[in-house]
């Protein structure tokens, strides 16, 4: 059977937007533009630059919704599983190797053209890099946001294969190991274990709320659970410090709300935040490089030690990098989301409510 069309909320587009955005201006807040910025921007502005990274954990959470979503009521086997995880691939791998070209040829051409001394990514880098096993085998980054998409491949394929281990079994069964999981992999995270391997279980409890959110809305996870769920990362967040268990619990609870109260597609339907929860996967691709050229290319004319002149490179490269992206979105992403829709992976039975 072929899937049905894939359902957009704009709420989860805004918040991949503002996600995207945030990792953006981390970036760009925090490197050699810092200083001259705060010179003479309020502290609260600073601070949010600063903790920007946060969007990557946000996105950890939407992600686990998303997912959930598409896979549904459905009880995939391991074929379908495959089958799954390749058209995953073909909707994400394009802009991917696009980003990656970039990432590549700008410091190459620099080299060969200008004697840059910056280092350059090698072959075995690259290829490592392209099936999603840079830090696992310890290659140097090629951007510093490549490590999230490993993870992130990680996260659905742990996903979908689990579903496919318990599909014969009742779907409470299901349920009980996605708490399970989730509570293992949150005390993983609380004592900082598996930190820096590349392996994706530290960040699983993220994934892991956001599809039992989704589960209370689909009706096969019992809302009870949530509250607990939720609960416990607020008292993790506060016991050890740390925001990553905070604005997971923060994002799941507005998904949560959302679902229950028709809000996925009414909430935070503003057209910019919804324009760049489109192009947010272009955006978070090309910033770091779009901030590097910018750089580079305006240096001549402003120095970034001064503050006006920051100003002048941060804009731009933020200009830019929507630039960018929403051709990315265009050109690359769009026709790569349409080959993954002809695609069928599920082939079992019809769903109950589908």
């Amino acid at each position: 059977m072929s899937s049905p069309p894939r359902q957009r909320f704009a709420l989860i587009d805004a918040l991949r937007g503002v996600a995207a955005t945030s990792v953006m201006l981390y970036h760009y807040g925090t490197g050699d533009l810092r200083a001259p910025l705060a010179a003479k921007l309020p502290a609260l502005a600073m601070l949010l630059m600063k903790k920007g990274w946060i969007g990557v954990q946000i996105f950890f959470v939407l992600s686990g919704y998303v997912i959930a979503n598409t896979v549904g009521l459905r009880r995939p086997d391991l074929a379908d599983a495959a089958r799954f995880s390749l058209r995953r691939q073909v909707r994400l791998d394009p802009p991917y190797w696009v980003a990656m070209l970039v990432a590549v040829g700008v410091p190459w051409y620099l080299k060969l053209t200008l004697h840059d001394q910056r280092p350059v990514a090698m072959p075995r880098q690259v290829l490592a890099h392209l099936v999603y096993l840079q830090d696992i085998l310890h290659f140097r980054p090629i951007q510093p946001v490549f490590w999230t998409l490993a993870i992130e491949v990680q996260l659905y394929m742990a996903f979908i294969v689990m579903l496919a281990l318990l599909r014969r079994l009742p779907w409470a069964v299901s349920c009980v190991a996605l708490v399970l999981s989730w509570a293992a992999s949150l005390h993983a995270a609380v004592h900082w274990r598996f930190i820096g391997t590349g392996l994706f279980f530290v960040h699983w409890y993220l994934f892991a709320l956001g599809a039992a959110v989704c589960w209370v809305r689909l009706k096969r996870f019992d809302a009870r659970w949530v509250a607990p769920m939720l609960g416990v990362c607020l008292y993790a967040a506060a016991r050890i410090h740390r925001l990553e268990p905070l604005f997971g619990a923060l994002t799941a609870g507005v998904l949560l709300a959302a679902g229950r109260r028709d809000g996925l597609s009414r909430w935070l339907n503003w057209a910019p935040l919804t324009f760049l929860g489109r192009v947010s996967y272009g955006i978070y691709l090309l910033h770091p490089m779009a901030g590097s050229i910018t750089r580079w290319r305006l240096s001549a004319f402003f120095g970034h030690d001064t503050f006006w002149g920051a100003v002048a490179m941060f804009v731009n490269a933020f200009i830019w990098t929507l630039v960018a992206s929403h051709f990315l979105h265009t050109y690359v992403e769009k026709p790569a989301m349409a080959w993954a829709g002809r695609i069928t992976w599920y082939r079992g039975p019809r769903p109950e409510r589908e």
